[in-house]
């Protein structure tokens, strides 16, 4: 169903002014878009992927749309017909193609699993609970928590990445990794946080 320019603008409000449940919504609403740009991306450069992949940039992309204050969405006008949806496709597409040129040709070439578009479609979008562990206080605590329990690499992989914001080569050299060994690294870092605060919230449950 097409939304209308008012409901995009009304969530769209609702997201730059920190509305938690908005910026789930939003995630919600065009996670297939992003998965469709993050695919044809791969794609049109005629480079194989696995679903780690396209998993990984969907994320990445919305950390970004989010990230300093929903600053790109700020961005958003609406001129000349242009869609919100047209909006995200476009901020995706730049995304997207700037992780592939710094991660490199080498290394996504030459793994040999491709990713059927019904399983990438399949997929849900795990940002959502990934944003309100950033923005909600208590989660902030866990997430914290959390982090001092991974080994040293890991902790030092999240302060240059996730605080610092260093780029993925950039880290790479400092953690004297090749470019697929910090993909792994951070796949396994996130992997860690989620079950360990999900462990952490199931207790809290049961007390």
């Amino acid at each position: 169903m097409k939304r209308s320019f008012e409901e995009d603008k009304c969530l769209l409000a609702r997201c730059i002014a920190g509305d938690n449940e908005a910026r789930d919504a939003l995630v919600v609403t065009f996670s297939n878009l992003v998965y469709e740009v993050v695919l044809h991306t791969f794609r049109s450069k005629g480079l194989s992927f696995e679903r780690d992949d396209v998993e990984d940039l969907h994320n990445t992309i919305f950390l970004k749309i989010f990230e300093k204050d929903c600053r790109k969405l700020r961005q958003y006008q609406g001129k000349n017909g242009c869609s919100l949806a047209t909006w995200i496709r476009l901020i995706a597409a730049g995304i997207a193609l700037d992780h592939v040129r710094k991660r490199g040709i080498d290394s996504i070439v030459g793994q040999k699993a491709k990713v059927p578009l019904d399983e990438v479609f399949g997929l849900e979008a795990p940002q959502k609970d990934a944003l309100k562990l950033l923005e909600e206080a208590e989660q902030r605590r866990l997430l914290d928590e959390a982090v001092e329990h991974l080994p040293p690499q890991h902790r030092l992989f999240i302060k240059l990445h996730l605080e610092r914001g260093q780029p993925m080569p950039r880290v790479a050299t400092a953690l004297q990794l090749s470019m697929n060994n910090t993909y792994a690294l951070k796949h396994r870092v996130t992997v860690k946080l989620r079950e360990y605060m999900t462990k952490r919230q199931e207790s809290a449950c049961q007390t």
